[in-house]
C-alpha cells in the first residue's frame, strides 16, 4: 500500500508509540482490504467508547494509552461521535431497571467515568446506536468518513452522499485517516441491481422487512430501489439496519431522494443494470414469519428502540400509553438527547405513570446475561429480534415482532396479537 512522506513518518515512530501503533493497524487493515493508499478523513469518525480499539491483539490500543493520550492533551484530528457503549449499559432512567449490575448508580458512575478520557480528547457523547440523529453534525456529499453501525452505514453512503466502510475506531479518529478502499471509490458506489417494490409499502415495519428481504437477496451489492416511495427518516432508520442484517447493504440510491441519483438513470451512470429484482409482499411476509418463532402468547417484556428511537417515535408511544396501564414491563430506548427533550415533553411521566420504562444508551440485546428472566418478549425491531436469543444464549426466550402498535398493545394485555400474524 502507498504511503506519503508524512504516513511514512509516523509509520517509523516519528508521531511517537501511540500514532506508530495506529498506523500499523490501518496499514495492515488497508493492505488486507486492497486499498491502494490511506485517505485523509475531511467528514467524521464514530467509535464504540468502552470497547477494545482492533481485536487483533498486535494492534490494540490499552484504556491505559488513550488515559496517558488524554493527560498529554491529546486531541481526535477530526470530529468524533461516541456510538452506544460497549459493553453495553444503561445511561438514563438505569434506576430500578431490575438489570444487575446496570441498575446500581455505582457502577453506572465508573462506566461514565471510564469514557471521559475519550471525551477530553474530543469525542462527543452521543452515546447511541443512532447518534447521526443528534449530532448535529452531518458530513457533507462526497466527504470520507470513518463510521461503525448497521443504520448508520447506509445513512452514511446512501441518504448523505459520503463516504466510508465499517471501519470506525480509535485509530481513525486518532490519525485522522481510513484506508481508501470499497465505498470511497467512485466506481464503488455505482448502483448494479434495479430493486423494484411490486406494491406499496405503507408503514415503518413494511419497510423494515423490505430491507431484510432485499438485502437477502442483494448481499454486498448496490441497489437503486424503485417504487419505494418517499421514506421518513424513521422508515430510512429501519430499512437501514435491515438493509445490514438481513444481508450487508451499505450503499442504495433512491432515485429523488439519495444525493447520487436524481433519477435511475444517474443511479446506474447510464449503464444497464446488471440485475432486476422484484420484492413482492410474500417476500415481506417471508421475513415476519420467520421472525415470529415464538409459541406463547403471554408476553412478559416488550422492548422498543432498536435502532434508538427518535422523539417523534418516544411521542408516538406516549400518545399509545396515555391513560392505560401496563400487564407486561415495557422498555423504550433512545439517546441521550432525545431522552432530555422528552422528559422536558412530560413523556417519562405518561411512561412511568403507566408503568414502561424510558432510557437511553443501550439496548436490551446488549445488556446480554443481565435481563431479567423473560420468557417471552415482543419488539418492533427486526435487528433486535433476530439478536436477542443469540446475545442470551445459553437462555432461551420467545420473541414476537411486530409493528409499534402490536408492541404496546402486547404491553397493555400482555397478550400477543400481532396484526399480520
Amino acid at each position: 500500500m502507498f504511503l506519503n512522506d508524512e504516513e511514512k513518518r509516523i509509520l517509523d515512530g516519528a508521531g511517537g508509540p501511540l500514532a506508530q501503533k495506529c498506523m500499523q493497524y490501518l496499514v495492515a487493515y488497508g493492505e488486507a482490504a486492497g486499498a491502494e493508499c490511506l485517505v485523509d478523513i475531511d467528514g467524521t469518525v464514530d467509535i464504540h467508547p468502552g470497547s477494545i480499539p482492533c481485536w487483533v491483539p498486535d494492534y490494540q490500543i490499552s484504556y491505559e494509552e488513550i488515559v496517558n493520550a488524554a493527560r498529554r492533551g491529546e486531541q481526535f484530528k477530526v470530529p468524533t461521535f461516541g456510538n452506544k457503549p460497549v459493553p453495553g449499559f444503561i445511561i438514563d432512567g438505569y434506576e430500578g431497571c431490575g438489570t444487575y449490575p446496570t441498575c446500581r448508580s455505582d457502577y453506572h458512575d465508573q462506566r461514565m467515568a471510564q469514557m471521559e478520557p475519550l471525551v477530553q480528547m474530543g469525542m462527543i457523547p452521543t452515546y447511541s446506536c443512532d447518534y447521526y440523529l443528534s449530532s448535529t453534525y452531518w458530513p457533507t456529499t462526497g466527504q470520507h468518513c470513518s463510521w461503525g453501525e448497521s443504520s448508520a452505514i447506509p445513512w452514511l453512503n446512501a441518504v448523505l452522499g459520503a463516504r466510508g466502510n465499517f471501519d470506525g475506531c480509535f485509530q481513525t479518529a486518532y490519525l485522522g485517516k481510513v484506508p481508501k478502499y470499497d465505498l470511497h471509490l467512485d466506481e464503488k458506489r455505482v448502483a448494479t441491481v434495479l430493486v423494484k417494490y411490486d406494491g406499496k409499502l405503507q408503514n415503518d415495519m413494511e419497510y423494515e422487512l423490505f430491507g431484510w428481504a432485499a438485502s437477502e437477496k442483494l448481499g454486498m451489492k448496490v441497489p437503486a430501489f424503485v417504487n419505494i416511495g418517499k421514506p421518513t427518516v424513521s422508515q430510512l432508520v429501519k430499512m437501514n439496519s435491515t438493509l445490514s442484517t438481513g444481508g450487508q447493504v451499505r450503499m442504495y440510491h433512491i432515485p429523488g431522494v439519495t444525493p447520487e441519483a436524481s433519477c435511475v438513470e444517474e443511479a446506474f451512470k447510464g449503464r444497464k443494470p446488471q440485475e432486476e429484482l422484484v420484492i413482492t409482499r410474500a417476500d415481506l411476509r417471508s421475513v415476519y414469519d420467520m421472525l415470529n418463532v415464538a409459541k406463547n402468547n403471554n408476553v412478559d417484556f416488550v422492548y422498543l428502540g432498536c435502532p434508538h428511537y427518535n422523539i417523534i417515535e418516544v411521542q408516538k408511544v406516549a400518545r399509545l400509553l396515555r391513560g392505560k396501564k401496563l400487564c407486561a414491563d415495557l422498555w423504550v430506548m433512545t439517546s441521550p438527547a432525545v431522552y432530555e427533550l422528552a422528559v422536558k415533553l412530560g413523556y417519562r411521566e405518561v411512561f412511568e405513570r403507566a408503568g414502561a420504562k424510558l432510557m437511553s444508551g443501550s439496548c436490551a440485546g446488549e445488556l446480554r446475561g443481565e435481563l431479567l428472566p423473560y420468557e417471552v418478549m415482543a419488539t418492533d425491531s427486526c435487528k433486535q429480534n433476530y439478536y436477542i436469543s443469540g446475545h442470551l444464549y445459553p437462555r432461551k426466550i420467545e420473541v414476537w415482532y411486530g409493528t409499534t402498535e402490536d408492541c404496546v398493545r402486547a404491553a397493555i394485555t400482555g397478550k400477543w396479537s400481532g396484526e399480520w400474524r
